[in-house]
């Protein structure tokens, strides 16, 4: 009971932030304006948008298969893209549930563990945080006048305040430390007695499968085919968001390096625990364009139409994934395996 109050006080604490977010973003706009301008956009630039989108999700599936191939599963993409989508749609409901209901309904087609698949996750997220950096760095380099000044006037409050709080931080700091030793030394102490206790021996075997899907990057197949497959699905990430440049007047003399930032800033948005982004996507990417001479309400619109369209066409397909999830029948991928 205790559990479920939790759950729903997180979930409804972070649909509120969105929602706090979004209102104070649009409370100032004409929303009949905003549907007049949304449907004078140039729809062709926003298809393929989406187009880019879908095909980042199906590399996604793909890179994914890589990872759980050295684990003994043998998965066809199409399944798998079926898992991917309908986690991006379980991000709408609670934020950061894709990576388990992913995993969940993987299990449920092709009967892959839970606990592998999502330490398979965990590694996929470790290589996007590098691109991710990755992509900052190269985007200070070329823009760092304007991310050092949009970052400085984002964070500079919250900044005085934690120099504030400094002391209480790493007490904070100190205290998490001293309890993780201590707990470690207990558990390695009475090592045999827990060995006795059934649940001790299935969070074992959990975390020792986390463990495999984590390391299972050691053991792939073409690890050359996986960083290009990797970089193909943040080029993807890039290129749906320049496109969408063209479909707007205010935005369609913007270059790469606007590009860039916008990849940085809808990276962060997206991130944040919100469903979906809302409200921290359209916050970001709006303030971004500022930094270009793109006026208020243009970005505004702009973020608007690219994560409304992207988050329609994530809805549609997620649904319709979900659905044949869970008709399909189910495949026993380690058995293919062993057959192939």
């Amino acid at each position: 009971m205790r559990k479920g109050l939790q759950s729903f006080l997180k979930y409804t604490l972070s649909l509120a932030i969105a929602a706090v977010l979004f209102w104070y973003l649009y409370k100032d706009q004409d929303f009949n304006e905003m549907m007049a301008r949304f449907r004078t956009a140039n729809f062709n630039w926003i298809y393929l948008s989406i187009a880019l989108a879908m095909f980042s999700h199906l590399l996604r599936a793909w890179r994914w298969n890589m990872l759980l191939e050295p684990l003994g599963y043998h998965l066809k993409t199409s399944r798998t893209f079926l898992a991917v989508m309908v986690g991006y749609l379980a991000n709408f409901v609670v934020p950061r549930m894709g990576e388990v209901s992913r995993c969940g309904i993987l299990k449920k087609t092709d009967d892959v563990s839970v606990s592998r698949g999502f330490g398979s996750v965990v590694t996929e997220r470790i290589f996007d945080m590098i691109c991710l950096l990755a992509i900052v760095a190269i985007t200070l380099a070329i823009e760092f006048r304007r991310l050092n000044e949009f970052f400085l006037n984002l964070f500079l409050d919250k900044a005085t305040g934690l120099e504030e709080n400094f002391l209480t931080l790493i007490a904070i700091g100190i205290t998490f430390l001293i309890g993780a030793i201590v707990i470690f030394f207990l558990l390695k102490r009475n090592q045999a007695f827990l060995r006795k206790n059934k649940y001790y021996n299935k969070l074992t075997a959990f975390l020792r499968q986390l463990v495999e899907g984590i390391t299972s990057v050691r053991k792939l197949r073409n690890p050359v085919l996986f960083v290009m497959v990797t970089l193909g699905i943040w080029i993807c990430y890039f290129f749906m968001t320049y496109v969408v440049f063209f479909s707007m007047p205010a935005t369609s003399s913007l270059g790469f390096s606007a590009g860039l930032i916008l990849l940085v800033l809808g990276g962060i948005g997206m991130a944040t625990p919100v469903q979906g982004g809302i409200g921290a996507f359209h916050y970001l990417v709006s303030a971004g364009l500022l930094l270009y001479g793109v006026a208020e309400k243009d970005g505004i619109i702009f973020a608007f139409v690219l994560h409304t369209t992207n988050s329609i066409a994530i809805i549609v397909v997620g649904s319709i994934s979900l659905f044949i999830s869970m008709i399909i029948p189910k495949r026993n991928s380690t058995q293919a395996y062993a057959n192939s």
